[in-house]
């Protein structure tokens, strides 16, 4: 297979669960809760607000993002006498890779090894362990730059 699905820095391998993950990163209202969900933990009122869909929808696409593993539940919080879990994105970074020549490349890939790329400038770069090389180095997914980590 030349496509691979990289979530937080593990190659998803079971097809079913990469048909999943493409069709949720497809739906609109996964995506907003995803992206609401990465700058800080919320509760599903919290995201209804703040993606401006319903209640009920809400809770239908947590549900399904808990199932695929790309949300968790931190802890709950009382408002008004009612008990609210608050969610929190496990989906950072998810990589789409078309074309992945080298399958001796482990990719390496989270928020603390992202660095500016040097011919775009760039932050959509990764570090990897090359095993062709023996050695760590950086790859941009915007350009196609790679070069040696020093």
């Amino acid at each position: 297979m030349s496509m691979k699905l990289i979530l937080r820095g593990k190659t998803i391998e079971d097809e079913p669960t990469v048909d999943a993950i493409f069709k949720i990163l497809g739906d609109k209202h996964s995506r907003k809760i995803l992206e609401a969900l990465i700058e800080s933990p919320k509760s599903a009122l919290d995201v209804r607000k703040e993606c401006n869909i319903s209640l009920a929808m809400t809770y239908k696409k947590i549900k399904n993002l808990k199932k695929h593993d790309l949300i968790q539940v931190l802890n709950s919080v009382i408002v008004d006498g009612r008990k609210y879990a608050v969610y929190k994105s496990k989906a950072h970074p998810i990589m789409v890779l078309l074309n992945h020549k080298y399958l001796s490349q482990t990719i390496v890939f989270d928020s603390e090894t992202l660095v500016s790329c040097a011919d775009c400038e760039s932050l959509n770069c990764g570090v990897y362990y090359d095993e062709r090389y023996n050695g760590i180095r950086s790859v941009c997914y915007s350009c196609g730059a790679n070069w040696p980590e020093s």
